[in-house]
């Protein structure tokens, strides 16, 4: 209740046991009648006011003798109404007292909870307490901030609905062997999140016991362990990466020379056995896994070298057409082609032949059975930058591999080793450029390479 209406409530209530005190002393001429109702004001007094109470204790014994006195006058009767009284003053200080020691101890609990709070709030870790029903008692902000959720939305759930979308425990969890054996249990979870991303935590569950030694909450403490595992993930890749580039560079020139003999000898045989149809069509697939063996060699030095581009005046349409001229289309695929003016930019025309390349193979890999291969070029509406759209309707992407297709050494197919896309996207993003993918299971891949106008 406000102070205000407190002070009104409690002046009405004198008011009310002043009018009833002189009713009774000088229309009754009696002095015990309704003075239980003096209690009324003393314990809202007291209870709002604490030992300030008293004061109304003495305003209201003391009113309640003199009426007596002046009514009434015997001194027997005065002795009890003065006993009365040190009783009113007594009780209202006790009653005081006992409010005013109740409210500094809540008032105690309550800095403390939130010293508590403030504690649990600077934490750099997500810090959880559960209840025996697995509900979430009390969070900080490390975890509000993580999961991008509102206290309100995390307070009163249970542990398994808010981060696992469960409708009933997990079946490793181990909160109940914390509140059975009241002993610390440390483990590592994993925790898809709606984009499709993962976060890696280590979690120490520790119990809280109440006065008996029994356990009553459990403290959880989560760090996330996702910056850590994914720089370890790069680390291995960067070793494994290390790797092939020192055994693309010692075995590139060991595999380049006997396949330059090979294709020379392809080339020898078809001019010289120009009758047989069978033969000729084994020398053509020779030739073919000649060449396809030749790119990946040059997809590993590529790699391995790292080499920055070398920026000259570049017409990326006669670009993209001499990449396209290098893909062997099969007869079941259509080529729409939409180049629109451009200006020439500063770029490296091999870098971006390589990148045009190597996308427009792998639309062409994404449709074995036919399609329709587009390919578009076209300047923004702001002139910033090149746009370079090449799109398919093969296969497409599953969305569980899109996230990964940059990756190097990440491949779904069955040829090849994972290093055409890695490639185009570190070319792309060595001219300042970046690309996009669009993909949908079953209708196509469209990527949009982006390349800026100005360096």
């Amino acid at each position: 209740m406000h102070a205000n209406n407190r002070l009104v409530v409690l002046l009405a209530a004198i008011s009310a046991c002043t009018i009833v005190d002189v009713y009774a002393s000088f229309v009754l001429r009696k002095a015990i009648v309704y003075t239980h109702f003096f209690y009324i004001p003393l314990i809202l007094a007291g209870v709002w006011y604490y030992r300030k109470a008293v004061y109304a204790a003495i305003f209201l014994g003391g009113l309640h003798v003199l009426t007596v006195y002046l009514a009434i006058g015997s001194g027997f009767v005065i002795f009890e109404s003065l006993q009365r009284a040190i009783i009113f003053v007594m009780i209202a200080y006790v009653i005081g007292f006992m409010s005013e020691k109740r409210a500094k101890a809540e008032e105690g609990i309550l800095k403390e909870r939130d010293r508590s709070q403030q504690i649990l709030s600077t934490i750099g870790e997500a810090v959880y307490i559960f209840d025996r029903g697995l509900t979430i008692k009390e969070v900080n902000r490390t975890h509000l901030r993580s999961f991008d959720v509102k206290r309100d939305e995390a307070i009163g759930r249970k542990c398994y609905d808010l981060f696992f979308n469960r409708e009933e425990p997990c079946p490793d969890c181990p909160l109940p062997d914390v509140f059975e054996k009241g002993v610390c249990v440390r483990v590592e979870r994993t925790i898809a999140l709606p984009g499709g991303d993962k976060k890696y935590f280590d979690v120490i569950y520790c119990p809280l016991l109440d006065e008996g030694g029994n356990v009553a909450e459990v403290i959880c403490d989560v760090r996330d362990l996702t910056e850590r595992k994914e720089m370890e993930e790069r680390l291995k890749l960067s070793e494994r990466l290390a790797t092939i580039g020192e055994f693309a560079s010692g075995l590139a020139h060991e595999l380049r020379q006997p396949l330059a003999v090979m294709n020379n000898s392809v080339y020898f045989l078809s001019s010289k056995l120009t009758g047989d149809e069978k033969v000729k069509k084994h020398l053509m697939i020779l030739e073919k896994e000649v060449k396809h063996a030749n790119r990946l060699i040059t997809d590993l030095l590529d790699f391995a070298r790292a080499e920055a581009p070398v920026f000259n005046a570049c017409d990326i349409n006669r670009v993209v057409e001499e990449a396209l001229s290098s893909v062997e289309i099969p007869p079941n695929i259509e080529v729409k082609k939409e180049l629109g003016y451009i200006p020439a930019i500063q770029a490296d025309a091999y870098q971006i032949q390589r990148m045009c390349f190597n996308l427009i193979s792998n639309a062409v890999s994404a449709m074995p059975d036919g399609g329709t291969l587009k390919i578009k070029t076209w300047e923004d509406k702001e002139g910033k930058n090149i746009k370079i759209s090449i799109l398919d309707t093969g296969e497409g992407i599953p969305a569980e591999n899109l996230s990964r297709i940059f990756e190097p050494l990440f491949t779904t197919k069955a040829r090849g080793i994972g290093l055409g896309l890695s490639l185009c996207k570190k070319y792309a993003e060595a001219h300042g450029g970046r690309i996009e993918v669009k993909s949908e299971v079953g209708k196509g891949t469209r990527f949009i390479v982006k390349l800026p106008v100005s360096r």
